[in-house]
């Protein structure tokens, strides 16, 4: 049985539908798995040691210019790579037009969402098979009970696998025990204050552990330089492509981020790991993985560096 995953975005959202791959290996374990992400996270499905293939749709820089030559060239070359690659079944989980659409590329049955439990209603159009499978039941469970119902086997609801690998060698320029730190997020309401950090990275340096800051764009970096400019020892790397992220995120002691795609992948690898919440309920949204996890905070709530402390001694023994 040769499937294919539609789950293009964002980072977060990925990573919290691979436990599915978990699922369905065990459920089908001739199964052969491709999926289909944005060329920008191309390799979050790739930790999952059963997806075989990644092909790479470029929405996002695609519709910039979406009469240039190369820009046709690209989408013609995926329609062909999907209809060649001749699936059994198709489930589209990211719920946007444009995933459906592309996901019709295949040229076979697409199953996805029903019109009201859908991202966006236009969607559930292209759709052979429908699941009404509300938002409210959680990304992790829903992409789960999604692929469930699709390929008809059962699950432990709660209680999701991860699985996930990340063992590429990448030459990281610092020695012994290190803490991952993830400071920046997409949205400014969701940071946690820069002093808080430093507090941070001073305590755990007490308690052996060096800072490795990570960014994603220039303001990014910035912000990342700031910090460690007032942590002795601490490090912010070159950036990297997000295979290298993982493969450093799986040797780190420790993870403590706010609400972005570099703490939910270090949760999913099984790190101990503490989430920042400053502007997302936790009920609906939290760190989750195959290590101890612990997530602070909730709308309008900034976490004490106290409390925070108290939750890395908590998952990882910091003291």
């Amino acid at each position: 049985m040769k499937v294919l995953i539609v789950k293009t975005s964002s980072m977060g959202d990925i990573i919290h539908a691979l436990p599915l791959v978990h699922d369905l290996t065990g459920g089908h374990p001739e199964a052969e798995i491709h999926w289909l992400a944005e060329e920008s996270f191309r390799d979050i499905p790739t930790f999952a040691p059963a997806v075989s293939t990644v092909h790479r749709t470029a929405f996002r820089r695609w519709r910039r210019t979406p009469f240039a030559a190369n820009v046709r060239e690209e989408i013609g070359a995926l329609k062909s790579a999907l209809r060649a690659a001749d699936y059994d079944a198709v489930l589209d989980i990211q719920g946007l037009l444009r995933s459906a659409v592309a996901a019709r590329w295949t040229g076979k049955p697409v199953t996805g969402y029903t019109r009201r439990t859908v991202r966006e209603p236009l969607a559930s159009w292209f759709y052979d098979k429908k699941l009404d499978l509300p938002e409210s039941l959680g990304a992790v469970r829903r992409y789960r009970l999604a692929a469930a119902e699709t390929f008809g086997y059962a699950i432990d609801e709660e209680h999701p696998v991860f699985a996930l690998r990340a063992d590429r060698a990448v030459a990281l320029p610092v020695t012994g025990p290190y803490a991952a730190l993830a400071v920046n997020t997409s949205r400014d309401e969701k940071l946690w204050p820069e002093a808080h950090w430093v507090r941070l990275g001073e305590e755990l340096l007490r308690r052996g552990m060096r800072s490795v800051i990570f960014w994603g764009n220039p303001e990014e970096r910035l912000r990342a330089e700031r910090i460690a400019a007032r942590i002795e020892g601490a490090l912010v790397p070159e950036r990297m492509p997000l295979a290298d992220v993982g493969a450093v995120l799986a040797g780190a002691r420790l993870m403590v981020g706010v609400d972005t795609g570099i703490a939910h992948l270090a949760a999913a690898l099984g790190r101990p790991s503490v989430g920042i919440f400053v502007s997302t309920p936790t009920e609906t949204l939290r760190l989750i993985g195959d290590g101890p996890c612990l997530s602070l905070g909730g709308v309008g709530e900034v976490p004490t560096v106290e409390a925070v402390l108290d939750a890395a001694d908590a998952v990882a023994g910091a003291r």
